[in-house]
């Protein structure tokens, strides 16, 4: 008989301003990969394997409280839930599938898709300061240097293109593991800034599915979108690791700004 998992624990935890860009804004990928590192310690199995959150309200630096459930420990997976609340509010909800993903360069019995054609990173463009100015803390954590054919807001002059392409890797050389996967799959700028559309442009849902544990390097990633209508867009995500491995897919909802006409 499988034994009942283990009881909710709820801890306190400290979200620094590292991670955060223009007005105190804390960044998306982040807050999802610091949930999950958490829950993963009520796990037996070492790796996220499919992690989904719900932006429920922007957390504020500072502390917040952390609720954690382990919902099933099976041989093959493990499946929690969590939640982030600042005073008694909800922020994010997410739920994690944990198991054990396979090594690197292992041979996938099918893919139908490469990475994406990049100039070297000394050719592309270097990411900084958000759109609308202030610090970027992302860019002070990831050395990020966009495809220049995809970063022409970055002079001035959106170029129209539905991507946002670009090679990352983190500043202060930290391993690149699964749960940093996690938010390099949010660490682009958003694909709107080339269509034109300036401002935040906050996650409401981002599930990220991890496929391979990735060799080191830098990390190609792709964000493309399908649909941009009525202040909502999606972004699907691919990353790719230095030998050319796919390790991590993403896709998420997330609200824009209508340009004033």
């Amino acid at each position: 008989m499988t034994p009942p998992p283990p009881a909710p624990t709820t801890t306190t935890i400290d979200l620094p301003d590292t991670w955060a860009y223009g007005p105190g804004v804390l960044h998306g990928g982040w807050l999802l990969e610091t949930v999950t590192a958490a829950a993963m310690q009520h796990t037996t199995h070492p790796h996220p394997l499919a992690v989904s959150g719900h932006f429920v309200a922007g957390p504020k630096i500072g502390p917040a409280e952390l609720d954690i459930e382990p919902l099933r420990e099976g041989r093959s997976v493990g499946s929690l839930r969590a939640r982030l609340h600042q005073e008694g509010r909800p922020k994010l909800e997410v739920l994690v599938t944990a198991g054990t993903l396979p090594g690197a360069g292992s041979t996938a019995l099918h893919l139908d898709a490469a990475p994406p054609s990049l100039p070297l990173p000394e050719h592309c463009t270097q990411s900084g300061a958000t759109q609308t100015g202030g610090r970027n803390g992302v860019t002070e954590q990831l050395e990020v240097r966009l495809d220049p054919v995809t970063a022409g807001w970055v002079s001035g002059r959106p170029g129209g293109s539905s991507e946002s392409a670009g090679w990352i890797r983190p500043v202060d050389g930290r391993p690149v593991d699964p749960l940093m996967l996690i938010t390099l799959a949010d660490a682009l700028p958003p694909v709107s800034f080339d269509l034109g559309i300036a401002g935040w442009v906050p996650t409401i849902e981002l599930t990220v599915h991890l496929r391979c544990l990735p060799a080191q390097g830098w990390m190609r990633v792709m964000h493309r979108t399908r649909l941009v209508q009525a202040g909502w867009l999606d972004e699907e995500c691919e990353i790719w690791d230095s030998t050319g491995q796919l390790v991590a897919q993403a896709r998420q909802l997330a609200g824009y700004r209508e340009p004033a006409t």
